[in-house]
């Protein structure tokens, strides 16, 4: 299992990205649930979860 902490560019957002080698996952892709910017794009070759750890301020948002 590997760990990464990402951050979402446009937002701020933070969060626990888990990659799993041993599991298939599915194609598709991964948008940051508070301004759904794309974040990752997945392959299914592996597992991937992501888990949301800091959420920004909302009144630091700007669109």
């Amino acid at each position: 299992m590997i760990k990464a902490d990402v951050t979402c560019p446009h937002c701020g957002a933070g969060f626990r990205r888990l990659e799993l080698l041993s599991e298939r996952g599915t194609k598709g892709d991964y948008h940051c649930p508070v301004c759904d910017t794309v974040l990752e794009s997945f392959d299914g070759d592996k597992l991937v979860a992501y888990r949301l750890t800091i959420q920004p301020s909302v009144r630091g948002f700007k669109d």
